[in-house]
């Protein structure tokens, strides 16, 4: 394996504290930004008709999905059968329907 390089040493201290610093103000800058989200959040919540809406999409998609579930894939999955179907008659019908020279030349 290869060593891992190591960062050279800063020989200035003030590059040092200003990291922290930029650290410091980055930190409080998230902190502040997950607060307010966190605020929007708890006024959307505690908004009884947005509440309400939230229920009614969060059952109508479930709604939508099971039935989905139960109607579609399964009318997919017959329709795909049946075309296979379909398709292995009509190969059969071709072999049985040519002429017998052109079977392989077996008489």
């Amino acid at each position: 394996r290869a060593p891992i390089p190591s960062l050279p040493a800063s020989s200035s201290p003030s590059s040092s504290s200003s990291f922290h610093t930029t650290t410091r103000s980055v930190s409080s800058k998230m902190s502040e930004l997950v607060a307010s989200a966190s605020q929007a959040l708890s006024t959307l919540t505690n908004n009884k008709p947005v509440r309400k809406w939230l229920f009614a999409t969060g059952k109508a998609a479930w709604i939508l999905g099971s039935s989905l579930l139960v109607v579609v894939v399964p009318l997919v999955i017959e329709l795909d059968r049946e075309q296979q179907l379909m398709e292995m008659e009509n190969q059969q019908l071709g072999v049985l329907t040519q002429p017998a020279g052109a079977q392989g030349g077996a008489q």
